[in-house]
């Protein structure tokens, strides 16, 4: 198998990605570097990696954080984004895995790979703790305005995921929504809530109606479904009061042994246990890394990508649509 990582993708690379991908090395995985071979190679001495194990895809530009996707991708077509997906396309590797403009990765995809049957839009789905194991939340930033019919869409793909992800034979999915009443929410949730029921018969999932914030962290549902604003907004309000908390709970606790239990609580809310966010909806695995990830991250997230080939996630979505036979 082979995984292609953007190694100028994140605040910290090239040097926390290329940690990141050493500590990934398995037996039968083969790992790509993607990015400018003449200032990776001083690097690889520096961390004593072998160029014969891990290749360099020598690829000189560079899509920044705060430049527009879809200019970017444009003006840099020989970014480590756009390269990155044109393997993927080629089949010349098995996935894809960026901790750069997310937005950019987003739209090279959707535009450079094939999307799986009807799929309108795709969708990033991470994985959110809750009190027995972990609730898939997507859209979490693909899409900022939605159809109905692309949130039912969501619900096939990300219960797909909870099945690989998660071993669950049948999620249970639920839309997010201000209040469990059918009727609750704006005219997308209760346009999309009809889309739902009405396939209920048809579905590779348990749907469970509307459901709420909190829901998310009781574990009601296996998957939530929302358009990319709102689940952006809700992981990034997440992001920053756990870190919070983290801060506040180790700045007043001084005793030590009661640190060293936190702190294996604490492992349970680590980013870095997950690694990155599967982007759905394409014929390709694309990870797509926090901004901040360090070389835990890209190391789990390797692992996470490597899981995903091997369960052959776009068979999968692509039999969970086949059962709605024809969507209108």
């Amino acid at each position: 198998m082979k995984i292609a990582v953007d190694a100028w993708g994140g605040d910290y690379a090239p040097v926390e990605i290329l940690k990141g991908i050493k500590n990934a090395v398995f037996n039968d995985l083969e790992l790509i570097v993607i990015g400018s071979k003449q200032k990776l190679s001083p690097l690889y001495s520096e961390l004593n990696m072998n160029e014969d194990l891990f290749p360099i895809e020598d690829t000189p530009q560079v899509i920044e954080m705060k430049e527009h996707p879809a200019e970017a991708i444009r003006k840099k077509p020989q970014s480590t984004i756009v390269r990155g997906v044109q393997l993927l396309a080629q089949k010349k590797i098995d996935a894809f895995i960026s901790a750069g403009n997310s937005g950019a990765l987003m739209a090279a995809a959707w535009f450079g790979l094939q999307r799986i049957a009807d799929i309108e839009r795709p969708a990033i789905a991470t994985l959110i703790p809750n009190v027995d194991s972990s609730t898939v939340l997507l859209d979490v930033g693909a899409n900022v305005d939605c159809k109905p019919k692309q949130l039912l869409h969501f619900g096939v793909m990300g219960a797909e995921y909870a099945k690989a992800a998660l071993n669950i034979e049948r999620p249970r999915v639920g839309l997010l929504t201000i209040g469990e009443e059918e009727g609750k929410g704006n005219e997308l949730v209760k346009s999309a809530y009809q889309y739902f029921k009405n396939r209920c018969d048809f579905l590779n999932f348990e749907f469970i109606g509307n459901v709420e914030g909190h829901d998310i962290i009781d574990g009601k549902a296996d998957v939530v479904v929302c358009d990319g604003f709102t689940g952006n907004a809700l992981l990034k309000f997440g992001e920053g009061l756990l870190e919070f908390i983290n801060n506040m709970l180790f700045l007043h606790i001084v005793d030590e042994e009661l640190r060293k239990r936190l702190k294996e609580v604490w492992k349970r809310f680590d980013r870095s246990e997950i690694g990155g966010a599967p982007l759905l909806g394409v014929e390709g695995i694309c990870m797509v890394c926090h901004g901040k990830s360090r070389a835990r991250d890209l190391t789990s997230a390797i692992f996470r990508a490597k899981d995903l080939v091997e369960q052959k996630m776009a068979e999968r979505i692509r039999d969970g649509l086949s059962h709605l036979n024809c969507i209108q």
